[in-house]
């Protein structure tokens, strides 16, 4: 839903005589509310504010990442994500079962009105739930998609994600289910990717938080043959301007195991120059990062990403019978950086959901574009 940004008055005008919530607080560079719960934390490379709370016996309802070590918030962040280039965090923890508000400091940030940019924070949860969970096939139980299907929204909700991925979360071969059936809330807009093809089909879908914009989309098989995978693919306008990039082209892929000899077309016919350096691409690579340019390049083009993020296993259970580091998050616009990953336990393991991949949230900072001065 949508983010409201509630402010502090005079920072600590109303501590004195007030008898702080959060007591006993460690590693607190500074207090940064009069109830001495919400914190610039200290020590956070490595550890989330989540982390951090659970470690004050409290709860983590609010994480963001601070201006030059003080009160001022740089960017949004979620409760898991963790600290890698910084080792402060901004923490807001609460007694656990406290009815509270999440109330971010004033953002000290740049001033739209001084013609300054400001960072883009693009939150994405992916993930290849297989198509035996979908389809009750090879041992999954008959409701192993629907549980499937829950979860994905659940773990998407809580990544506060901007953007969404699966693959072989599916009605049919080649359907792609609505995540609106799982409780996807209203508002958001899904672009399927169908693979009517190959080897019985295929499906991939991407969707987009309300506030994000879809302009173009498309979809389809990355292959001629057996071994063809669906991608999907959509040209979005985000809700904050990207530096260079007024519309992002976003794919959603499952790559083939071999090479990709489809799908370039479209996606150059769908974000046309857009693809060169604009371009995010999620899903299930079916390589580690390093060969994910070498896909990047065959079926987007333009600048191949530098990294791509997680690079971790993510396949498949059981994990007795299968491995892989597939499910990766790349970009190739230029300046962004990726700024934190969870890579999830297997879900619903009691339904048997045969080759299931781990789910991924990633997130990656994009640069802001300049914004014009006010005249007065």
């Amino acid at each position: 839903g949508d983010h409201v940004l509630l402010q502090f008055g005079a920072r600590g005008s109303g501590a004195v005589g007030r008898r702080l919530q959060c007591e006993g607080m460690s590693d607190v560079e500074q207090t940064c509310s009069s109830d001495g719960c919400l914190v610039l934390a200290d020590n956070m490379q490595g550890r989330s504010c989540n982390d951090y709370c659970i470690a004050q016996g409290y709860t983590c309802v609010g994480a963001w990442d601070e201006v030059d070590e003080t009160c001022g918030v740089q960017t949004d962040l979620t409760c898991t994500d963790v600290g890698i280039q910084t080792s402060d965090l901004l923490c807001q923890c609460a007694v656990s079962g406290q009815q509270t508000s999440t109330t971010p400091p004033v953002a000290t940030g740049p001033d739209p009105a001084d013609g300054t940019v400001e960072d883009v924070k693009v939150s994405t949860f992916f993930w290849n739930v297989h198509w035996e969970c979908s389809m009750a096939a090879r041992g999954a139980s008959g409701d192993c998609k629907r549980a499937i299907g829950q979860r994905f929204v659940q773990l998407a909700n809580e990544a506060q994600a901007d953007i969404v991925a699966s693959v072989e979360l599916a009605d049919s071969a080649s359907q792609p289910a609505a995540f609106g059936t799982f409780g996807l809330a209203a508002g958001w807009t899904q672009v399927n990717g169908p693979c009517a093809a190959g080897n019985g089909g295929d499906t991939a879908a991407l969707a987009f938080r309300p506030g994000w914009i879809v302009k173009e989309s498309g979809g389809g098989c990355l292959r001629h043959d057996w071994d063809t995978r669906a991608f999907a693919v959509a040209l979005v306008e985000p809700p904050t301007a990207v530096k260079g990039c007024p519309s992002l082209c976003v794919v959603a892929i499952h790559a083939p195991h071999s090479s990709i000899t489809r799908g370039h077309d479209l996606v150059r016919s769908v974000c046309g120059d857009a693809a060169n350096s604009c371009s995010i691409a999620m899903g299930d690579w079916n390589v580690p990062s390093s060969g994910v340019g070498g896909l990047w390049a065959d079926l987007i083009g333009g600048i191949l990403p530098s990294e791509a993020q997680p690079n971790q296993r993510t396949c498949c259970f059981p994990e007795s019978n299968h491995y892989g580091i597939f499910d990766h998050l790349a970009t190739n616009v230029a300046g962004a950086s990726h700024v934190g990953q969870t890579v999830h336990p297997y879900q619903h393991v009691e339904k048997n959901p045969v080759k299931q991949h781990r789910a991924v949230t990633a997130h990656m900072v994009l640069p802001g574009a300049p914004v014009a001065a006010v005249s007065s």
